[in-house]
């Protein structure tokens, strides 16, 4: 059975307290990023713990490969939203037409 002292119940009991309060405030999307902080955490947890199991590297490396494989990742999902977003502007561009004004030869030329 685990046992809890004081520091660790005050400690969790804190932040149930904080979650709490930003829940109920104005700044509750800021628990949308911490969610996804740790979900992406624990699939950076994943990787790493699969690369160290299969190619049986040390823990560094395999800390760095699964960095490695989520910047990889991050910059290809950056890119691919780059090239949506630049097709999105590219379709709600309005082209103007220009036509060529051609003047009358009469107002060309001045009359002497």
């Amino acid at each position: 059975m685990t046992t809890a002292n004081l520091a660790s119940i005050l400690g969790l009991s804190l932040l149930a307290a904080a979650l709490i309060a930003v829940f109920f405030s104005p700044y509750r999307r800021w628990l949308n990023f911490m969610l996804a902080g740790m979900i992406f955490w624990g699939l950076l947890e994943s990787v790493r713990y699969s690369v160290q199991v299969v190619l049986e590297w040390p823990v560094t490396y395999s800390y760095l490969s699964a960095i490695c494989f989520a910047m990889i990742c991050m910059t290809l999902l950056l890119i691919r939203e780059d090239r949506k977003a630049e097709r999105t502007a590219t379709a709600k561009r309005h082209y103007i037409e220009h036509t060529p004004v051609h003047e009358d030869e009469s107002q060309q030329y001045s009359s002497r």
